[in-house]
Order: structure tokens, then sequence, then C-alpha cells
């Protein structure tokens, strides 16, 4: 009997000694992985990054988990206590491993059974989302669970009940890539945390028992039923009285209305936002030393874009290109295609459409025709023939008001306000200011005739509306935008002259050194000549433009600021003024008096359209003393264009962008101002060669 007793005790010591020796192994992560003290603390939740409009208008977030995380003050109690009668009822009495829980779901089920539920503590939930686990198996599972025990118990040591309380509403997904409780009640609720309902937040606990299957927007029923149960949970553990929880059952569940989870004002600046903070953390020692990630750092960023402005170009385009678009359908006929087989055939072959090949080999022997055929064909060709768009606004004193990369983003990511595209004659103010700055004499006509350059291999320029006679001051010909006329000012000037002026006016795309860039062959973005036209309202000189205001931490510490003011003068004030009157000419009674006869704007106004080849692109860009903006229309390529110049035009294309945008600032009080001003004049002697005919026989 005592050496059983003996044997017994021996084997009972070996046991707690193994054990012993076991934990603290699991306990110092040598087994299952178990994560150290030092783990559990540096663990950072990703966050969001939020940016900011100057008026603090949120223009969207950037994150890899959709996440704002708060502080437990920011927490009401009904909802904590929700929450623990649902998931936890012992929560404020076990060390992260409820034993009486296990216990019970041992009994009932089976201590390993995989397809049991319940028994994990809150703490074990939030090691889970903390540390998921990387083997599904059901052979694996008392493995994963030894570890999840052995990490509760080390959170619950190392941080207090509400620490981990907190942390868990941070963490836990709550479907629709909403992560933590803040973000989850924005989305579903359009509240924070705080103002929600007791029935609403059952609502959201009752989603952590499965965010697809209890879908509030696809499956109600359902959660309601779940959300019924949490607010009884709530009832039985004495969180709520019987009068509240008959309150809360009986309350309808009205989630928040989709324009309030509309798609960002500036989804095509977002993307650029999103490609500059990449350029800067990787090329800024600074940054690189503490490793931010704007897509996990709950960065504050805060840019120059005004909600209001960026809304009326957004409307002011989507209205314009709605309408073109009707009158670009109707040139597109069938037979206009039918004699324009050959381009169809090499777009669908570029663009490679899903089942481009049966179309083509239609097209090629027509006799494969069939329903399938038709739709694909149609289909393609409604593609090809949609209208894309740009506009971007720049105040004068280098700010970023508003960016529109085009009029659907969900359609087209493409970014047409840093695309290139042929200019047209939205390039000539650039040869112009070339000519002026070096002292041509704005008085002098020069005769508007055609010729060939033998220098340029017998290059004969001609004019958009082939008529040849009399003569122009160089105001009239930029007035009227005479072609003829730019490139006899453009050889005037110099063309590397001209070339190096485009560039100290901030346009760096590699621009060809050759006479036809007078007429505007180069392919420029729309933001680069906005950027250049600046230079003329602001007296000759090139200031700096900016998007980024300045980025914060999620402490409020600032860890960049743009706040540099720069301009360097490139002409004089009053070569300025000249190129200034003489665009306000354009506006008031040439190419571009639209705006006045049309729009009815009023007030200092100076521009240029721009029209390419063929009509495949039409520019309008035009500043007044506050602000400079420009629009551009076409299609993707450029073989599919307006027919004629009169429907093509940059006139009929992107100028009623341009109006309609400065017709709705002026009626919003909080941007009326931009419509506000007056130009520096020229000189008197200027003036009197501006004021001279601008047209001679």
């Amino acid at each position: 009997m005592g050496n059983i007793s003996r044997s017994i005790f021996k084997a009972l010591l070996t046991f707690v000694i193994v054990f012993f020796i076991l934990f603290l192994l699991l306990w110092n992560g040598f087994l299952l992985q178990v994560p150290s003290y030092e783990d559990i603390k540096s663990f950072k939740l990703p966050e969001a990054s939020e940016v900011y409009s100057s008026d603090s208008v949120l223009l969207g977030k950037i994150y890899t988990e959709n996440r704002t995380c708060i502080s437990f003050e920011e927490i009401p109690d009904s909802l904590i206590n929700c929450l623990i009668a649902t998931e936890d009822s012992r929560f404020y009495w076990h060390n992260g491993v409820d034993i009486i829980g296990l216990i019970r779901i041992g009994f009932k089920t089976g201590l390993f059974d995989s397809k049991s539920g319940g028994g994990s503590t809150i703490t074990q939930q939030l090691v889970k989302n903390r540390y998921p686990r990387k083997n599904f198996n059901t052979k694996w599972l008392l493995f994963h669970k030894i570890r999840e025990w052995v990490t509760a118990m080390k959170f619950e040591r190392l941080y207090s009940k509400e620490e981990i309380l907190v942390q868990y509403l941070n963490t836990v997904p709550f479907g629709h890539n909403c992560f933590g409780i803040h973000t989850a009640a924005q989305y579903y609720f359009d509240k924070t945390p705080k103002a929600l309902h007791v029935h609403e937040m059952a609502t959201l606990i009752g989603l952590l028992k499965g965010t697809s299957y209890y879908d509030p927007e696809r499956y109600p029923d359902r959660c309601i039923m779940r959300r019924n149960l949490v607010l009884s949970n709530m009832n039985k553990e004495g969180y709520l009285s019987s009068s509240q929880l008959h309150t809360a059952i009986n309350s309808e569940l009205i989630l928040a209305e989709k324009n309030s989870q509309d798609p960002p004002i500036a989804p095509f600046f977002m993307e650029h936002i999103k490609s500059r903070l990449k350029e800067l953390f990787s090329t800024q020692p600074e940054y690189g030393k503490i490793n931010l990630d704007p897509y996990t750092d709950g960065l504050k960023i805060y840019t120059t874009i005004d909600s209001r402005v960026q809304i009326h170009a957004n409307n002011a385009l989507k209205s314009h290109l709605n309408t073109l678009q009707k009158e670009f359908d109707n040139e597109w006929t069938s037979w206009r295609w039918k004699n324009n087989k050959e381009i169809l055939i090499k777009l669908l072959k570029l663009k490679r459409y899903t089942g481009y090949r049966k179309v083509c080999a239609y097209l090629n022997n027509e006799t494969l025709f069939t329903p399938e055929i038709d739709s694909l064909l149609k289909h393609m060709k409604e593609d090809l023939t949609q209208l894309r768009s740009g506009f971007v606004c720049i105040k004068n004193t280098g700010e970023v008001l508003a960016w529109v990369g085009g009029s659907d983003f969900s359609n087209s990511q493409y970014d047409h306000v840093k695309c290139t595209r042929q200019v047209g004659s939205a390039f000539k103010p650039i040869v112009y200011v070339t000519a002026v700055d070096q002292g041509v004499n704005i008085c002098n006509y020069y005769k508007n005739a055609r010729k060939a350059y033998s220098q340029f291999d017998d290059w004969n320029p001609r004019n958009a509306n082939n008529s040849y006679q009399g003569e122009y001051t160089m105001k009239g010909a930029l007035t009227y935008s005479v072609n003829v006329i730019s490139v006899q000012v453009i050889l005037r000037a110099g063309i590397l002259d001209v070339l190096n002026v485009a560039r100290q006016m901030g346009i760096t795309t590699n621009i060809p050194n050759a006479p036809s860039i007078s007429l505007g062959t180069p392919d420029i973005s729309l933001y680069e000549m906005v950027n250049a036209y600046t230079c003329f309202p602001n007296g000759g000189k090139r200031v700096d433009t900016k998007y980024l205001k300045n980025i914060r931490l999620s402490t409020g510490e600032i860890i960049y600021e743009d706040n540099v003011n720069e301009s360097v003068e490139l002409f004089t004030e009053e070569v300025a003024a000249i190129i200034t009157n003489m665009l306000e000419s354009v506006v008031n009674i040439g190419t571009s008096q639209a705006i006045r006869s049309r729009y009815g704007l009023k007030g200092p106004i100076a521009g240029k359209t721009g029209t390419s080849q063929n009509q495949s692109d039409g520019w309008f860009i035009a500043y007044t003393p506050q602000f400079t903006a420009g629009a551009w229309v076409g299609a993707d390529n450029p073989d599919i264009h307006f027919r004629s110049i009169s429907e093509g035009s940059g006139s009929k294309t992107a100028l009623p962008i341009w109006a309609k945008f400065a017709l709705s600032l002026e009626k919003d009080t909080n941007c009326s101002y931009l419509m506000k001003g007056e130009f520096t004049p020229p000189s008197e002697n200027s003036l009197r060669c501006l004021n001279l005919p601008l047209y001679r026989e």
C-alpha cells in the first residue's frame, strides 16, 4: 500500500514538474509561438488615415483596415454592458480564461469538439483577432486553444479590464470593411458610439456572431432576431429593465441612408494623395526613421481642397458632359462606324475587350453575325465613344481648390487631370508671353497669309477656318486664334526660348523643338497647363502649387507642413498685364466670347480655348484675379472625335464646364469671393498699342 502511495505521489510530482516546465516554456514563447510581453505591448492596430479638405470635411480614408480607434471615455456604459452580457458575463471575475465556462461547454458538447461553440472570453477573442489561427485543421484546435489561453492570461496581467474592453471594441470586424466600433457605428447608423440607442448597440454587438449571416442590409430579419437575443441577455444580466427591454425590442431598425455612405467627393484627388504620400514617406529620410505608413498609422492629412469648390466642379463637369455625350452619340451612328471600320478594328484590338476576337472576325468578313456579336459590338462602341473630362482649379496663391479627374470614378479611374493630351491653341499664350517679354513690339501688325517654310521641310500651316486676309496685331491674332500668325510669333521669339519659358512656368513634360508647338501640338497635362497659367494673374511670378497643408500623427503632432509660399519672377508685372489684357479680349470678343454672350458671366476673366487636330481634344483655361482653372474634354482615343470644328471646338466642349463652375461660385456665398477683384492694367504706353484695331485690311 505504501509503495502504491509513493508511486502515485511520484507520478503526481512528475506531472506537476512537467506541467510547470511546459507552462514556463509556453509563457516565455518557446512553444506554440505564444507572443512575449514585448510583442503584446508593441502591437499596434492598423488604423485608417483620414484626409480632410481645407474646410474640415472628410474627403476619404486611406487604410488596409477601415478603423478609427477611440478611447474608453468615448464608449458608453450601455455598449459595454451589451458586450459583456452577450459575449462574456463573467468578464470581470476571470483572469482571461473562464474555467466555469469551459467546464460548462465541456459537459455539453465535449471539451475539444471542433463544432462546439462558446467558452471563449472577451480576452481570448481579442487574442484571436490580434493573432489569428494560421491552421484551421481540427487536430490543431487544442494547441490553438492552449496558445490563446496562455496569451489571454498575459493580456490580463498587462492590461486593466477597461483597457482590454477598449482594445477589443477597437479591434473586431463588423462587416463591410468596418473594423472597430467607431467605424461600425458610423457606417450602419451614421452616429458616434456615444449617440447610439441601446437597440442599435445590440444590433452591432449581435453582428459579432456572424457579420455576413446577420448583415442588417442584406438580412434584416435575421439581424433583428439576433439583436433581440442580445437585448434579452442584457435583461437577464440586469442591465435592462423589463420596460426598457420591451421598448428596445419594439424599436424599428433604421440604418443610415445611402447618401451618407456616398463615395468621396474627390476620388481622383484621393488617389493622387495616396501616390504622393507613398513618394513622400519613401524618399524623405526623416519619415523612414519613424516607419510611418499612411495605410496603418491613423494619420490626419489636411489638404488645400475646398469641399464646396470641389462639389461645384463635380457638378459642372457632370452636367455638361451628360449633355455633350448625347450629341456625341448622335454623331457616331452606324453609318459613321461603317465608314471607319478599320479604326474600329484597330481600337478593339488595342483595348482587348472580352470577346473582341469574335467581333473583329465578324467585322472582317461579316459572315459570323449572331445576337451575341451584336450585343458585344454595341457595348464596345459605347465604351469607345464615352467622353472623358478633367477639371482642376488652383487658387492664384498656389493652393489646389478642386481636382476632378473624370465624371465617374467607378467606371474609369484614369485621372484626366494628370494625363497628357494635345493642348491645341491653349499653348499659344506661352508663345506670346515669350515674345512680349523679349520686347517684340505689340503695336506691329502681322499678315494673315499662308506660307510654306523651307527650313522646316516646306511645312505649310493653316488657319482653322482656312481664311487668309488682312493683318492682325498680336492681340488680334490671339483673340481670334490665328494660327499662321502664331507661327510668325514663335519664329520671332525663338523656339528654344519658348521651350525655356514653358519649363520655367512649370511644364515638365517633354516638348519637341518644332515650330508646330505654336499651334498646340505638344501633349501636356491639364494640371501643368493650369499651373503655368497662374503666372499671368500673379504678375509674372510662378508660385509653388500645393495640395498638402500638413500631416499629423493621431496624437496631433505635426510631422509635415507645407507653409512655403515662394515665388519666382519669370517676367515683369507689365508683361503679365499685357498678356492678361490680350486674354481678356479672347473672352470678351474672341474664341471664348460664349463666357459673356451665352453664360452672362461678368467681371474680370481672361482665358483661352484650345482644340487639337481633328477635334480630338477640347480645352479651356481661364483665370480671375483669385483663381485659375481649366477643363479638358475628349474620348480615350484621339481617333474618336467630333466630326466638325463647330461641334468639337474647345469653346463648345470644355468652356461650358468652366462657365457653369464659375456661375455656381457666384451663387455660393462661401465661394463668391473667387469671382471678385480686378486685374492689374497695363501701362498707358502699352494700352495705346493694345487698343489699336485688332484687324485691318
